[in-house]
């Protein structure tokens, strides 16, 4: 609990280049067919937790650093390796050390996939409440309301695979099935409590203030975009902003609605929740919650951006067109730094939902652990160059 990050350097110079990896893991779950915590090699693969997300990273930097001193490659810059301890629990390691570190002159996260993650979109989380108790009981995309033959008549005629209605004696649940996928990336998915709220509203035997408060969760549900909420905005390098209300509570007959909302780059986080405040005052519901991370980014058009892009290229022979994505990593605590490797590239030969990150067999290719390698110790040499103006 009280381990925060560690620190390994290579060099003495003036300028630093940073590299930021993280020792944390996600629990291991269930369904591995080895032993989670005492990695294996099997078929080119190294299998336990953490060997994608993030320890290779931490392995593969001190290989890095080893490689350059073995070498004697004349760099000016000093190299930090950061060993963060909770990247995966609110990330109170990087706050420490942006609060009592010097920052370095640039800085590669290798907790993305190659090639450059040149930005990653602002996250906001923010719990809107309403301005009266509601009748039914809302528990993420499942409402149980108390039990009279016409609700039960009424819910049954609407009834299909994904609007499930069951009854007790005492109570009807009426639960809507959706489509999950990451909050930053909805494209394709189907919000279970929009459709819960949807389904809800045509039961005529619901009060007209219950009808009035679902009237809303299906305005803010419209769209994945925050086209209801006033903050729809896209911009170039990021694309839309996406918002999802992901989870509905209820406390004492209370309404939560919990948003996701990831701002485009180039967006302003004050400018979301102006709109955010306005749309709620005026349906008389409560804010009381907003988290806002900034966003990271580097224009794609740097040459420091433009040159490791080339080196991926020239190792790999893969297209090395940066990009920017929606999830979060060290980079927006940091300046001028960029997400660069270190997850799987390729296909990884485990059955579904086995290998992946976060994933039972979580899996890692040797052979792209040794590229990497290659592809870290030739940029931080171009990135030395840069940062000391000698191109």
């Amino acid at each position: 609990e009280n381990y925060y990050y560690g620190l390994a350097t290579s060099g003495a110079g003036e300028k630093t280049i940073g590299i930021f990896s993280h020792l944390d893991v996600v629990p291991e779950g269930s369904g591995w067919t080895s032993n989670p915590y005492d990695p294996i090699e099997k078929d080119g693969y190294l299998i336990g937790r953490g060997v994608a997300d993030n320890k290779n990273a931490a392995v593969v930097g001190m290989h890095v650093m080893k490689c350059m001193e073995q070498l004697d490659v004349p760099i000016k810059s000093k190299i930090s390796l950061y060993l963060g301890c909770s990247e995966e629990t609110g990330m109170k390691d990087i706050a420490k050390f942006v609060a009592e570190q010097p920052m370095p002159d640039f800085s590669i996260v290798p907790d993305t996939n190659f090639p450059v993650c040149h930005g990653e979109k602002g996250i906001m989380e923010v719990d809107a409440t309403a301005n009266k108790a509601f009748d039914t009981i809302t528990d993420r995309a499942v409402a149980i309301l108390p039990y009279c033959e016409t609700l039960f008549k009424q819910l049954t005629a609407i009834a299909n695979d994904t609007i499930i209605v069951e009854k007790t004696q005492e109570n009807v649940t009426i639960t809507a099935i959706g489509v999950s996928s990451h909050a930053s990336m909805p494209k394709g998915s189907t919000n279970a409590i929009a459709k819960l709220a949807m389904a809800l509203l045509d039961v005529e035997v619901l009060s007209a203030n219950d009808k009035d408060i679902l009237a809303i969760v299906a305005e803010v549900n419209m769209d994945d975009y925050g086209t209801a909420l006033g903050i729809a905005h896209s911009d170039k390098p990021s694309g839309e902003l996406t918002c999802i209300n992901g989870v509905a509570t209820t406390k004492d007959g209370v309404l939560t609605l919990n948003f996701n909302i990831r701002y485009p780059v180039t967006d302003n986080g004050e400018r979301v929740i102006s709109e955010i405040k306005s749309y709620f005052a005026i349906k008389a519901w409560t804010v009381p919650m907003i988290e806002d991370s900034a966003p990271a980014y580097v224009p794609k058009d740097d040459p420091k951006i433009i040159a490791l892009c080339n080196i991926y290229t020239k190792i790999t022979g893969k297209d090395s067109t940066p990009y920017v994505m929606g999830g979060g990593t060290y980079s927006r605590n940091l300046k001028n730094a960029i997400g660069f490797g270190m997850e799987s590239g390729g296909d990884l030969p485990f059955p579904s939902g086995h290998g992946g990150v976060h994933q039972p067999d979580e899996a890692m290719s040797i052979e792209e652990l040794l590229e990497a390698i290659r592809i870290y110790v030739l940029s931080l040499i171009e990135i030395d160059h840069l940062i000391h103006n000698e191109k």
